[in-house]
């Protein structure tokens, strides 16, 4: 026979457990609830996470939404929540639809402080429990986040990723010019307009299919920083 645990040690997860309807309304929450979100649980039982969702966030956010209830485990996504006292709890979420399909179950993580963090102090400050690497695979070409189908790449968008991957040890960042060279491109021809904006696109594409955010950076005038680990493989 099953034993549930005393509320008073589910009171001392760091993490909140949540339980929201077909709908999105919660069910029930324990764990870290006030913590993380700045609400008691009774505040935001049988209201819908949309009204504490930061709204800049709501599209990827019903794009995952939408994964889940189509049967996809979705692990590692990152969305922002609006405290009861106005500021902004950025969050890990790894969720699931139930096996009744009446319900989405998920686990809540407060990482805001691993986000204001700048990503080279990240890396050098991982924490044990840190999201697995990303993956870069040759043939055919994909980029796999963690917990995540691969994504297919193109040539050009292998060859980027690639040069950025490969050029991330031991350096602060990787510098436009090597990401030029690895195209086969002419340094002092290239228009830097087309880097941008492949990366624009790279980024939307790995979002939209696997709700998490490519872990590269922008340095402005410079190139580009990598702040998580992607094993090349191939």
């Amino acid at each position: 026979m099953a034993i549930q645990p005393p509320k008073h040690v589910m009171d001392l997860l760091l993490d909140a457990i949540c339980v929201v309807d077909r709908q999105g309304r919660f069910l029930s929450i324990s764990g870290a609830c006030e913590a993380i979100f700045g609400y008691r649980p009774e505040e935001m039982v049988g209201r819908s996470m949309l009204d504490f969702l930061y709204a800049e966030d709501l599209d990827r956010t019903l794009q995952a939404v939408a994964r889940i209830e189509a049967g996809y485990q979705q692990r590692h996504f990152e969305n922002r929540y609006v405290r009861k006292d106005g500021s902004l709890a950025t969050i890990e979420w790894s969720a699931r639809l139930s096996e009744c399909k009446t319900h989405r179950v998920a686990v809540a993580r407060d990482i805001s402080a691993r986000q204001q963090a700048l990503p080279d102090e990240a890396l050098q400050a991982a924490p044990a429990d840190a999201p697995a690497a990303w993956r870069l695979s040759a043939a055919p070409p994909a980029l796999m986040p963690p917990g995540c189908a691969p994504v297919p790449l193109s040539a050009q968008d292998y060859t980027v990723l690639r040069a950025l991957a490969d050029g991330a040890h031991g350096a602060q960042y990787v510098t436009r010019r090597s990401i030029v060279k690895a195209l086969g491109e002419d340094y002092l021809h290239y228009d830097q307009r087309r880097l941008d904006t492949q990366m624009h696109r790279l980024r939307r594409k790995i979002e939209q299919a696997s709700g998490q955010r490519l872990p590269i950076a922008t340095v402005r005038g410079q190139g580009y920083r990598v702040y998580r680990r992607i094993e090349v493989e191939g």
